[in-house]
């Protein structure tokens, strides 16, 4: 299940539209900590609210530590 767009801008508006990774201002997006097939939920201490380039970073991340256990 996914976050509403009203939640993504009430976020947004907490975090005064500043990545929480790399504390630039952006247009933000709702990352999960912990990942959906892990069982992570979209709730307030599992979502961090970062740019595109940073959420596409996390992933990035995980994709490769995932190949590494393999």
């Amino acid at each position: 299940m996914s976050l509403s767009q009203k939640k993504i801008n009430l976020l947004n508006d907490f975090v005064n539209g500043i990545c929480e990774s790399c504390h630039k201002p952006a247009k933000l997006q709702p990352h999960r900590i912990q990942r959906g097939n892990q069982g992570g939920k979209y709730i307030l201490r599992n979502i961090l609210m970062v740019c595109s380039d940073c959420h596409k970073a996390f992933h990035e991340n995980e994709f490769n530590n995932m190949r590494s256990y393999s």
